[in-house]
């Protein structure tokens, strides 16, 4: 199982996505990689991530677990639906089409794919 998120942490991997296995941390540039992930599930802390709104400090309170991931360079993202995840703004996950009315932590998806630091929906989960 792998842990993915943005890394917003200060030093050489500020902006970087990072993976975390249960022994090991890895870091990919977003302007060289792409990432697909495969088998993934939406997590949210959501009192920490409440903590993170109320006083508008970064801290991680959610990510995206994944069973498998994939390097590449070559999915077009354009007509795909985009992700959106910021403790500072808003204490959930959110999708481009919701309007603010869904919470889609612990949602499930087949795959995911980024693009510089934003998360897109590649395959529902069916």
């Amino acid at each position: 199982m792998f842990e993915v998120r943005f890394h917003l942490g200060r030093g050489e991997n500020y902006k970087h996505w990072q993976i975390k296995t249960k022994d090991r941390v890895f870091y990919y540039d977003p302007s060289y990689y792409q990432l697909e992930l495969i088998g993934c599930k939406l997590i949210n802390k959501v009192n920490k991530a409440k903590k993170v709104h109320d006083a508008g400090v970064k801290d991680v309170s959610g990510w995206v677990e994944c069973e498998d991931i994939l390097v590449n360079n070559e999915v077009d993202v354009d007509n795909l639906e985009k992700l959106y995840y910021n403790p500072i703004k808003d204490i959930h996950w959110r999708r481009e089409s919701d309007s603010g009315e869904f919470e889609w932590d612990n949602s499930e998806y087949a795959s995911l794919i980024t693009q510089g630091r934003q998360a897109y929906i590649l395959e529902e989960r069916t």
